[in-house]
């Protein structure tokens, strides 16, 4: 299992004091409030931040980093990901995982290897995608829904696909 985890990304900056609106993944913000550092990734850049508040806005909230003073400061980081030991990520209620669990598992049709996850992408209104390599070594995006994806076992690291043709 990882060590750290993404738990959101910086959405954009919300005022004059440079605090970042965020962007739940698990769409449950509780774990952020007791948060005292965080990682902030993108396209291999890291940056560690002290958290000196978090506050609620409407159904999202802010966080206001030490040093980002500023909303230009804060754009800097749009888009990035806030990751975190994953002890302080959103707690996993029986039968949930995380997406980044995926990775690195086997997909199997009738129990064959057809693949492996490299990662679960966002897909917007589609609803995520994962993006696995085949066999063949093309990747592939399957559609994350129980039509084609069916049990999923992340001690054994293995995810059953129910359609062989989204691969074709």
């Amino acid at each position: 299992m990882m060590n750290e985890i993404a738990i959101g990304a910086v959405r954009t900056t919300h005022g004059v004091r440079g605090y970042l609106k965020v962007r739940s993944f698990s769409g449950d913000y509780d774990h952020f409030y007791g948060l005292k550092t965080i990682t902030l990734k993108n396209r291999g850049q890291t940056r560690q931040f002290d958290v000196e508040s978090v506050k609620p806005l409407g159904d999202q909230i802010l966080i206001k980093l030490k040093g980002l003073d500023t909303p230009e400061a804060g754009k800097m980081y749009s888009n990035w990901e806030i990751w975190v030991p994953r002890n302080e990520a959103a707690p996993l209620k029986e039968g949930e995982f995380y997406h980044a669990d995926l990775n690195g598992c086997t997909v199997l049709l009738d129990r064959q290897p057809v693949g492996t996850v490299l990662s679960v992408i966002e897909g917007g209104g589609g609803g995520d995608l994962l993006e696995i390599t085949s066999v063949d070594g093309e990747n592939k995006l399957i559609p994350f829904n129980p039509v084609f994806i069916g049990r999923i076992d992340i001690e054994k690291k293995e995810i059953e696909l129910m359609e062989g043709w989204i691969l074709d």
